[in-house]
């Protein structure tokens, strides 16, 4: 029971965390290219990274070799490519449509884990997906359907639905994170990697766009997602799904939009609605829905 519970808290503190990550991508914007972006918060993680890593990765050295592939592929999945295309979305998608493609990542991972591992969607979990759906769709469209009706896909959609699809497609393949490596090993080995693949995509983006101004925002938002978002999300992401496995993770992750809401109305000052709050409350409601055991049922979900 601890170590579910573990698990559920691991979660949430790195769905808390990332939320930020929007508030974040809205204010530096126009300030950083994607590639740019990306590359120095997954520097900045590997560096806040390596002084605890370090004692582990001469021990995790034979397995990391052994598994050098598994690693690359989650590597450009979650470092490489993951946040490049949301911040390259961000360009030029309009805010509401990147809150609801985001959270889309759950869904991916329960279909793919029913398809590829033969994962049961029992009708529990099956109303808590529902329940969350409908509550990110109330939140972010602040109950104004006109909105929603007047919704058009454009390029920056796709490039939103691309990040998604690399997130619950990492989540779903940490499943198979080889048991021999420690979470610290692990973790620097794939920034490691994915920093690299990301290099040459970097260095040309930097040659042809003009190089970022090192101003406080820009500073301020490379440390809060690599410290934030990266090294420590990522580590407790790693320890909720050893807990409690990919999709009981990944429905956690559907209370994204509740706390991207809360930095917006701290942070921003935006003002909250009343359906904003029937939202939130159909996705606190969703996720207990489909990750809480019922009596005498321990064990399904």
């Amino acid at each position: 029971m601890q170590r579910i519970s573990q698990g559920y808290a691991a979660a949430l503190a790195a769905t808390v965390i990332w939320s930020g990550n929007f508030v974040v991508a809205r204010a530096v914007a126009d300030m950083i290219p994607p590639w740019q972006c990306n590359f120095w918060r997954w520097l900045v993680a590997l560096l806040a990274l390596l002084p605890f890593a370090w004692k582990h990765l001469a021990a995790d050295w034979p397995q990391i070799r052994a598994h050098a592939r598994y690693l690359t592929v989650q590597a450009i999945l979650g470092v490489t490519l993951m946040n490049t295309l949301i911040y390259k979305a961000g360009q030029t998608t309009e805010s509401l449509n990147m809150a609801l493609l985001v959270p889309t990542a759950p869904v991916v991972i329960l279909l793919l884990s029913r398809i590829l591992y033969g994962e049961a969607i029992s009708p529990r979990r099956l109303l808590g997906v529902c329940l969350v759906v409908a509550g990110v769709v109330i939140l972010v469209s602040r109950g104004d359907w006109e909105r929603l009706a007047a919704l058009r896909l454009n390029s920056g959609d796709f490039w939103a639905l691309g990040g998604a699809l690399c997130f619950g497609l990492y989540s779903l393949f940490m499943r198979r994170r080889p048991a021999g490596i420690s979470a610290f090993g692990f973790n620097a080995a794939l920034f490691a990697l994915g920093l690299l693949c990301a290099l040459p995509f970097t260095l040309a983006e930097a040659v042809l766009l003009p190089l970022p101004q090192a101003t406080t925002p820009v500073v301020v938002s490379v440390l809060y997602t690599g410290i934030g978002c990266s090294f420590l999300s990522f580590w407790l992401w790693t320890l909720a799904i050893d807990r409690i496995g990919p999709v009981r993770a990944g429905i956690v992750y559907y209370s994204l939009p509740v706390f991207a809401a809360a930095a917006s109305v701290v942070i921003l000052g935006e003002a909250i609605v009343r359906a904003q709050i029937v939202g939130g409350a159909l996705v606190i409601g969703g996720i207990l829905a489909a990750t809480l055991h019922a009596p005498g049922r321990r064990g399904r979900a």
